[in-house]
């Protein structure tokens, strides 16, 4: 049985990190989906998420992330990405979605984009 999806979350200045571990897929992507939303509704528009532990990452987790980055922008705020495992990477590139987010090699460098 493969594991589930663990998230952690750190706060550093004024930008809310979620680090990402397991799957995120069609049975674990609404727990993701929920606690964006609850950061949204409480006002925090800064997010960085980390995807260094992230196995693998299926459609439905995509859009999360895609409709993120559109909250967040309608916030007035910005979602930055971090390290992606090859896996994931992988499934980025093929979809092009490289080109729509720009992906930092380091949750410092994630934090430094969204603070500013």
């Amino acid at each position: 049985m493969k594991p589930g999806l663990q998230i952690t979350e750190t706060s550093v200045r004024q930008v809310r990190v979620l680090h990402l571990a397991g799957y995120l897929d069609g049975h674990t992507f609404v727990e993701f989906e929920r606690r964006l939303r609850e950061l949204f509704d409480a006002g925090c528009c800064r997010v960085v998420i980390d995807l260094s532990a992230l196995s693998y990452i299926a459609s439905a987790g995509v859009g999360v992330i895609i409709n993120g980055q559109h909250q967040a922008k309608q916030l007035g705020g910005c979602l930055q990405l971090v390290k992606p495992s090859p896996a994931v990477r992988e499934i980025f590139s093929i979809l092009g979605l490289d080109a729509l987010f720009t992906i930092h090699d380091s949750v410092e460098q994630g934090v430094a984009a969204a603070a500013s």
